[in-house]
């Protein structure tokens, strides 16, 4: 392959942990999983697409020097593709290298159900493997994963912050001596929340071209403003066309985030008979959702876009005209606030309970003593808190 034809996100891919940025706590986590094998033969990498999970596994397989094999569970999801493809790979020793861990990726794609099997083989092949064996997941907490959880170390990997992304972004530029305006690289970073691959990506896309003015204009791309056109669209016009079925096309956003949108503005769009009607087709919709996750008949998200869309246009006669202003949805906010400030909490704790040779859940359970404990500012440089987790603590 043409080195230039590389994919940045590959050519870029870490090599070691100290090439892994933002996922110290997990890397943590992992060595003690290394160090403590074979008390467990698994670990699950889990988190968002894009966040690293893949390149976080050759990064294990390196520090081990060891041989990878990548499975993909989305290939074989059924009893005798496993056992006849992970069965021999758990038992034979690697042709040329000392040690050997066993990669399967996107175990989201296994089956869970009782005709095929896929997941129970797995979990046996599991308890046999004579290899550290790497799950990835963007979604652990599937009840059909209850039994994996057990069995295997959890590693979750946190949505890397914009600048850690942005410092990654800034090294990719100097090594391929390609100049981007540091407004367009913070944009990329922002807009990828925490996807390192899409900023990559986003990035390759754009050294490729000529025109400054287009480089600008795709770095200033502002999503929210995809969102509020679509709303405005919906909420606004009652006929029922190729452009309303076709309004989310554009918008840059998970189905989720539209959701959330919707929800959140309805009410400023509606009001009375109108307003049950909308909300009546947005629950509908949120039912269509939850079937199509569970039986995996992504075909029938047209009907769920459909809903979202024409659906809740149509409870209104007539077209409406003046402005509206659409709001962010405050429960991200909320749900982003409470994390950070969890996060916080747990860091302090993790802190502590290292230096006390306690558990983090006891340190949790004990943080209003604990907070009380480290009013001590000789205590607090001994932990080497940081000024976000004083802050914390002061409130």
């Amino acid at each position: 392959m043409n080195v230039d034809n590389i994919p940045w996100s590959e050519k870029y891919r870490p090599e070691g942990f100290e090439d892994i940025k933002g996922q110290d706590l997990a890397i943590d986590k992992i060595r003690f999983f290394l160090k403590s094998f074979p008390k467990k033969r698994a670990i699950v990498l889990h988190g968002a697409p894009g966040i690293g999970k893949t390149s976080l596994a050759y990064a294990i397989a390196s520090e081990m020097d060891a041989e990878i094999m990548e499975l993909n569970a989305s290939d074989f999801r059924n009893k005798e593709k496993i056992s006849e493809i992970i069965g021999p790979a758990s038992k034979q020793k690697s042709l040329f290298k000392k040690h050997k861990v066993i990669l399967i990726d996107e175990v989201d794609g296994i089956s869970a159900t009782k005709d095929r099997g896929g997941l129970g083989e797995l979990l046996v092949l599991l308890e046999r493997s004579v290899f550290p064996v790497i799950v990835t997941a963007n979604d652990i907490w599937n009840k059909k994963f209850s039994l994996l959880r057990r069995k295997a170390e959890i590693v979750p990997l946190k949505e890397v912050d914009y600048k850690v992304v942005l410092g990654i972004l800034n090294d990719v530029c100097e090594s391929e001596n390609c100049v981007v305006s540091n407004e367009v690289l913070t944009s990329i970073a922002i807009r990828a929340r925490g996807d390192i691959r899409a900023a990559l990506n986003d990035l390759q896309v754009l050294s490729k071209m000529d025109s400054p003015e287009l480089i600008k204009e795709v770095g200033d791309r502002n999503r929210e403003q995809s969102i509020f056109s679509a709303l405005q669209y919906v909420f606004q016009n009652a006929k029922i066309d190729e452009d309303m079925i076709r309004v989310y096309d554009e918008v840059n956003m998970p189905i989720d985030d539209i959701f959330l949108w919707i929800d959140e503005n309805i009410p400023l769009a509606y009001k009375g008979e109108e307003l049950c009607r909308a909300i009546e087709a947005l629950s509908l919709a949120d039912v269509f959702r939850g079937r199509i996750r569970r039986q995996r008949h992504w075909r029938f998200m047209v009907y769920e876009y459909f809903l979202l869309g024409a659906g809740i246009a149509s409870v209104k006669k007539y077209n409406r005209s003046g402005w509206v202003s659409y709001k962010k949805p405050s429960r991200i906010l909320k749900i982003w606030l409470q994390n950070q400030r969890a996060a916080k909490k747990k860091t302090i704790c993790q802190k502590y309970a290292k230096m006390c040779h306690i558990s983090t859940k006891t340190a949790m359970k004990d943080f209003l003593l604990l907070r009380v404990i480290l009013g001590n500012e000789e205590i607090r440089r001994g932990l080497k808190l940081s000024s976000d987790e004083i802050t914390y603590l002061d409130k």
